[in-house]
């Protein structure tokens, strides 16, 4: 099915439309169309702090990061304004960064806490306990090895779920050393499987996938997709500094909105740093990740996706896949990450003979929806302003021209 109503945007605009003024600050309130300036879109062009440029996997001994986590306004997809908290990184301003480095690599982790109350960091994988307390005005430095190679969610966890769900996390993505399969295809893991080295390979050396290989260089061919949900009456007991029930937190969870990447329905569907978008032949991998407490199931149309990555179910360590098969939809539990690769070939609904597309012209449009159904409202009905969003086959395979 094919997503209406869109206006056909060109990735060549993509660095216009990303710059950021480091600095600049966006004011008390954090509106929609800030947050698409500063919270999402620039991220991936510029708030990988302290990433290296492209996604070289060069190897790093260290990396430095500092990160505040500060009390913010946020104005949802329907206008109302609710109390969050957010890291966010103290020269660009931006919310919620993507941290990037790689594997095996030291890892400091300066911390300010501006909020009212004691706050941890936590990282998944790790124990819950691992970092130290950070008292409400103090700043601590913590250190860390790097884990290996995947997708990981930084979060706070001084009372349970809470300061995650009110709006403290953030994705790191680890690169590996090396990642090369036998034949040399660049892979997102250190030794990878027999299954993901055989699609990697096949990936622009098949017919069933023809085109480029999958290209860890560049911007357009890597996405990250954070979920998360909203209960408005959560953030509110926070910014009141309420007794919290953490222990029945869950039977009481009630979420209104639900987030990609702090966005919803039309601001996610119009964000270039959330929306793939590309040529035939052109593969991406997204790093789907679940900071919310609702579990949802993202579901594509248009292509299949093939499930690379997942996590151990217990440990939330990051496990790769031995055996992978394609499907159109996948379960995102709670702190669960999923690393999907969206091939960008003829869908395949379209006849060979009626490809490339001679009546319905390029770009062809694609939407994302969560089949976990009530997250596609906001606000308890507004339809379809939740987890959507879409994918854009720009033109047909560029050899094919």
């Amino acid at each position: 099915m094919l997503v209406s109503g869109l206006t056909p945007r060109s990735p060549k605009h993509a660095d216009q439309q990303l710059a950021v003024s480091p600095g600049r600050s966006v004011g008390p309130t954090m509106k929609r169309r800030d947050f698409i300036a500063y919270g999402s879109a620039a991220a991936m062009a510029a708030g990988l702090v302290g990433a290296m440029t492209g996604q070289t996997a060069d190897a790093q001994t260290a990396a430095t990061f500092e990160l505040h986590l500060e009390e913010i306004q946020e104005e949802m997809i329907d206008g109302e304004v609710l109390f969050a908290l957010a890291y966010r990184h103290p020269v660009t301003r931006l919310i919620r960064p993507t941290l990037q480095v790689v594997e095996g690599a030291t890892v400091s982790l300066k911390l300010v806490n501006k909020t009212r109350k004691p706050r941890r960091f936590a990282l998944t994988g790790f124990a819950t306990d691992r970092f130290p307390i950070i008292p409400a005005g103090s700043s601590q430095t913590v250190v860390f090895t790097a884990p290996g190679a995947g997708s990981y969610i930084y979060h706070e966890n001084a009372e349970g779920a809470v300061g995650r769900l009110v709006g403290l996390h953030g994705p790191l993505v680890v690169l590996p050393v090396n990642g090369r399969t036998a034949l040399g295809a660049k892979t997102p893991y250190t030794d990878p499987t027999a299954a993901q080295a055989a699609l990697f390979d096949a990936l622009g050396a098949s017919t069933r996938f023809p085109g480029e290989p999958w290209r860890h260089d560049v911007n357009e061919r890597n996405f990250v997709w954070m979920f998360s949900s909203i209960d408005p009456a959560l953030n509110r007991q926070v910014e009141l500094n309420l007794a919290i029930d953490i222990a029945g937190l869950r039977s009481k969870f009630l979420p209104r909105y639900f987030t990609l990447n702090g966005l919803s329905g039309y601001d996610a569907s119009h964000d270039l740093a959330t929306t793939p978008h590309g040529y035939e032949g052109e593969p991406v991998l997204i790093r789907s990740m679940n900071a919310g407490l609702a579990t949802h199931s993202p579901h594509i149309h248009g292509n299949h996706i093939f499930t690379i990555a997942d996590v151990d179910s217990g440990s939330l360590a990051v496990r790769k896949r031995t055996n992978i098969v394609e499907c159109d939809s996948w379960a995102l539990p709670p702190l669960w990450r999923k690393d999907v690769l969206l091939p960008f070939i003829k869908p395949d609904d379209i006849p060979d003979g009626a490809w490339p597309p001679r009546e319905e012209t390029f770009p062809l449009y694609y939407p994302m929806h969560c089949h976990m159904e009530m997250s596609q409202t906001a606000g308890g009905g507004n339809y379809p302003q939740g987890l959507i969003t879409h994918w854009e086959m720009v033109g047909p395979r560029k050899a094919a021209k």
